[in-house]
């Protein structure tokens, strides 16, 4: 008898529905930046849109006497020197606000070494505003005519929302209002003119088919971690000139008016996500007051790194834009049951990963439906 010839199996036919279903999340994009001076040697070579070629610096060749290699890598997309604020914007940010807007998570992860263009591409310069401003602009033009009024949403210590009635929302704006430190609505503010310039974004940009029959409200938090530490940037700490401060030494600190802030909890809620337990989330209405509240975190930032002595490669933040959505009743009138989706995360500028950021980080990454890098 002679033995059955084996035969190759067949590959399972895919259909044409599943194929979003076996798209890999993760999108690694790459921008070069352009040099400082012209007269500085390039290292780094576009091959085309997807590709870019390292070149090994004349001087080390010398020393190596030949023995080098040039080593090429691929990216989902490789952004050129002339690449612009808005064409990076609207391939790599763009569609991640266009999910949120329709009830998926996003995370926005921006990576490199110390000069490399972070700040420059997610908060852009004067004139040229980057993807923070941009994302911002996008989820109020999209939701701006469907939100609720300011303290119908009202966040917990559960990583989640409450509701409130339209009296008790109304109670809270009016008591708020009536406190000796109360700010000025930030429709009534002047914008501060040390970021106008990065907020004003010419191009029109709104997500397609927002939910009319819901109201929306969005939540910002700005947090930064450091050695195994996690600090609120956002946390209010008030200045007692009579009673000591302790630094990390356990040593008082006297005649200063630098506190150094609290570190935080990090928590897991019902639903296995982690959040920073404590931390302080700003409601927002506009672009301005957004961005107003994130440039106040970078200016205590740039603060606790003075006096702490931190190294920038040794820290990185976090900027969390939770959108909250709630369906009207029949009639319109009152917010029903709670839907709430977590944020397109901005990460800034993270270099070194100790062990609580690789926590949180993960965390992002397993709860995110779609991740750029």
């Amino acid at each position: 008898m002679k033995s059955a010839r084996a035969k190759t199996p067949r590959k399972p036919i895919v259909k044409k529905g599943s194929q979003t279903n076996l798209k890999d999340p993760v999108g690694v994009y790459c921008r070069v930046r352009p040099l400082g001076f012209p007269d500085q040697e390039c290292c780094i070579e576009v091959i085309n849109n997807t590709t870019v070629q390292l070149h090994t610096p004349e001087g080390y060749r010398l020393n190596r006497n030949g023995d080098y290699k040039e080593t090429q890598y691929s990216f989902k997309q490789v952004f050129g020197t002339h690449t612009t604020q808005k064409e990076l914007f609207d391939v790599v940010a763009n569609p991640l606000v266009d999910d949120l807007i329709h009830g998926k998570n996003g995370l926005l992860f921006t990576y490199g070494v110390t000069g490399s263009g972070k700040t420059h591409t997610m908060t852009g310069s004067p004139g040229e505003g980057g993807l923070l401003p941009r994302c911002l602009d996008m989820i109020f033009n999209s939701i701006g005519s469907f939100q609720a009024k300011r303290y119908v949403f009202k966040s917990n210590d559960r990583n989640s929302m409450d509701i409130q009635c339209e009296v008790d929302a109304l109670l809270e704006r009016q008591k708020r209002e009536a406190m000796p430190n109360a700010k000025t609505p930030s429709s009534k503010r002047q914008v501060d003119p040390e970021f106008a310039d990065m907020i004003t974004v010419q191009e029109f940009c709104k997500a397609e088919e927002v939910d009319e029959d819901s109201v929306y409200g969005v939540f910002v938090s700005y947090i930064e971690i450091y050695n195994n530490y996690i600090y609120d940037l956002l946390e209010e700490v008030p200045f007692d000139p009579i009673k000591p401060k302790w630094n990390s030494c356990s040593t008082p600190m006297r005649n200063t008016d630098f506190v150094p802030p609290q570190s935080k909890l990090l928590r897991e809620d019902k639903n296995h996500n982690m959040y920073v337990a404590g931390c302080t989330e700003v409601e927002v209405k506009s672009t301005e007051e957004a961005f107003e509240v994130f440039w106040r975190g970078q200016k205590k930032r740039r603060i606790a790194n003075t006096h702490l002595n931190r190294e920038s490669s040794r820290s990185h933040s976090v900027f969390n834009i939770k959108l909250v959505q709630a369906p009207l009743d029949a009639d319109g009138d009152n917010v029903m049951t709670l839907k709430l989706f977590f944020p397109v995360i901005i990460v800034l500028e993270p270099e070194f990963c100790c062990e609580k950021s690789l926590q949180i980080f993960k965390n992002l990454f397993d709860r995110s439906d779609k991740i750029r890098l």
